[in-house]
């Protein structure tokens, strides 16, 4: 039978923004929101006061009914407290009034007054209609898990599919704490060891929340004896029943497949051990060098981390890098964010650079581009490697830097870009470009004049103003009257070598990659 998502008291006061809520004495609060409802029963003024109660239930009652109930002597607050607490109820739902002080054992869910008159209805309608959305959601998860269950990339399919029901990243992790599978497009920082001790014997979602405005659930799988940790994240105050669904059943199949072995694509995996390298996504320096010598790697010497742009061609990448710097290279290529990575082991990327150029010459290697990081001291600075590269492809792709393979610590290949590198990400740069830019850009979405291409193109011919007119297919009087709508614009004075430095620069900011 797949497991069914409790609804829980923090779901009632998402869904519901005028709940108020009180944890009892003692008990912290995130701990007493996690509290499962199973439904809403109403007190009575009249004989039996209450249904039968099994556990769970929301109980409404409103201070007008608990007036009267005391004023018939029928039973005290206390002697009611008493037997709701022994029947094991989710919460009491009143009036503010009523929680003025926590309760030593209830929680109190609290709603403005005046208070509904059929709140009992209210509520249940609203747990029907989610509880039916949850079935409609749990059976077409489970038809999809089993699709994906037969798939022999194993785990892998599980998370793509789990990430596309949820629309949320899942991260799963091995018993140390290593990542060994992703779901989803966005790459989600790991669970962090307090947050898989805290979740260690759990048998439903874990809420954990993070210093990053997010929120993760958590729970162990289990094959046989504890294998890992799923987790799903989200915007901090977002995850709901629908979330915990996802990771439950999901969790519950991981654990069936790793139970079978079925972790194709996962930790066994010669591209998968590369990859962990270069996204940093294991626990610690001790696993990542562990890895590193079971590919192979010298972990005491510099590494440079490539990244190729073969759109749909991975086995012509792999062959091209096996041509020019080796098998050895060959073998450690994996997918990343961005394209395909590779490690060479060295410090002098101009020779791995002066390889790859004739062999995608020779090759006819069309459309394939190569960049090189600068060498990082070890493997454990491999992410920051993969960074530069990352920075590098992306003002090839741009044509910013027009060649198949570029280094990114070269003057030679990245010109200004070069020096704009420790800036990539800053807010100062965008700061910098709109103070400068702004303007023309402004004009140009209004207007749809093409100042910002004209600026650009003078400036790249040195100032030539025939040589500039002609690459635009413009008269030179055409150009010479957007040229000083430009320096009106940017009260720059496109005469003066101080201010058309200013103007290149802000230019070439325009090209610089997105940071991922």
């Amino acid at each position: 039978m797949k497991p069914i998502a409790d609804i829980t008291l923090r779901d009632l006061c998402r869904w519901d923004r005028r709940l108020g809520f009180v944890p009892p004495v003692g008990m912290d609060r995130e701990q007493a929101l996690e509290r499962a409802v199973s439904w809403a029963v109403s007190v009575r003024t009249t004989p039996p006061l209450l249904p039968p109660l099994r556990g769970d239930e929301l109980v409404v009652l409103s201070p007008r009914v608990l007036a009267q109930i005391e004023a018939d002597e029928a039973l005290s607050w206390e002697d009611l407290s008493t037997e709701l607490a022994r029947n094991r109820v989710a919460a009491v739902l009143s009036e503010p009034s009523f929680a003025e002080e926590p309760h030593p054992v209830l929680p109190i869910l609290t709603l403005p007054a005046p208070f509904p008159h059929d709140a009992e209805g209210m509520l249940n309608r609203l747990i029907t209609e989610r509880r039916a959305e949850l079935y409609r959601l749990g059976n077409e998860l489970s038809r999809r898990l089993s699709q994906a269950a037969m798939d022999p990339r194993g785990v892998e399919a599980l998370l793509g599919v789990a990430a596309e029901l949820a629309g949320r990243p899942l991260v799963l992790q091995d018993r140390e704490g290593n990542v060994v599978g992703w779901g989803g497009g966005t790459i989600v920082p790991p669970a962090t060891a307090a947050e898989l001790n805290a979740a260690n014997g759990a048998t439903s979602p874990l809420l954990c929340h993070g210093p990053d405005g997010t929120e993760r659930l958590i729970l162990p799988l289990t094959a046989g004896t504890p294998s890992g940790y799923l987790s799903l994240v989200g915007p901090a105050g977002t995850l709901n029943e629908s979330d915990r669904l996802v990771l439950a059943q999901t969790a519950a199949t991981c654990s069936i497949l790793l139970g079978q072995g079925r972790t194709a694509g996962l930790g066994g995996g010669r591209q998968r051990l590369v990859a962990d390298l270069l996204l940093g996504r294991l626990a610690s320096d001790a696993a990542a060098l562990a890895r590193a010598q079971m590919l192979g790697i010298d972990t005491t010497a510099p590494v440079i981390v490539g990244l190729i742009d073969a759109p749909d061609r991975p086995a012509a990448a792999r062959h091209l890098v096996a041509q020019a710097l080796g098998p050895a290279v060959g073998d450690n290529l994996a997918p990343v964010p961005g394209g395909i990575g590779f490690l060479v082991q060295g410090s002098d990327p101009s020779r791995a650079a002066s390889a790859l150029r004739p062999t995608l010459r020779r090759e006819g290697a069309n459309g394939i581009i190569v960049a090189l990081s600068r060498p990082v001291p070890t493997i454990l600075q491999a992410p920051e490697g993969l960074r530069e590269a990352r920075f590098t492809l992306g003002l090839q792709r741009a044509g910013a830097v027009p060649l198949p393979v570029a280094r990114a610590g070269s003057v030679d290949d990245l010109g200004l870009f070069s020096l704009l590198y420790p800036l990539w990400g800053n807010p100062a740069v965008a700061a910098f470009r709109d103070a400068v830019l702004g303007p023309l850009e402004e004009y140009d979405r209004r207007r749809h004049s093409g100042l910002i291409e004209t600026l650009e193109v003078y400036l790249s011919h040195g100032g030539a103003l025939a040589e500039a007119a002609e690459h635009l297919g413009i008269h030179r009087n055409t150009l010479s009257y957007r040229l000083q709508r430009i320096a009106e614009l940017t009260r720059r004075d496109l005469g003066n070598p101080r201010d058309r430095l200013l103007l290149q620069v802000a230019l070439l900011t325009r090209h610089l990659p997105e940071e991922e």
